[in-house]
């Protein structure tokens, strides 16, 4: 996925900072109603090798849809929604209102998520 001008949903995960296209998000919820949300989570940490955090007060769960699949992605922490323009972007990290993020492709975090 080439990075895109457009909205993004901003979060934290380990203490790194990530950003999500926005038009994939449907839903964002607070995990503790997981089980009420009928599709599958994935923990993201885990997907990206990430070390668990000491304290996180209460995750959260993205869903988003790819290709016709819902699946939801477990962070620490919601950040908020930015609005990039193209040169927002330098090294495919999104670099808006301070801290640079890593923007993750959806399509590639389900691929991770296959057996």
């Amino acid at each position: 996925m080439t990075p895109r001008a457009g909205r993004y949903i901003t979060f934290r995960i380990a203490r790194l900072d990530f950003a999500i296209p926005a038009d994939c998000v449907r839903r964002i919820f607070p995990f503790k109603e997981t089980d009420r949300a009928a599709l599958p989570v994935l923990d993201l940490r885990a997907k990206l090798g990430l070390p668990h955090a000491s304290q996180v007060r209460e995750p959260y769960i993205i869903a988003v849809e790819v290709e016709t699949r819902l699946v939801g992605f477990i962070v620490d922490r919601l950040c908020g929604v930015v609005q990039a323009r193209e040169r927002d972007f330098t090294l495919g990290k999104l670099c808006v209102s301070g801290r640079p993020r890593e923007v993750l492709d959806p399509k590639r975090l389900l691929a991770l998520a296959s057996p």
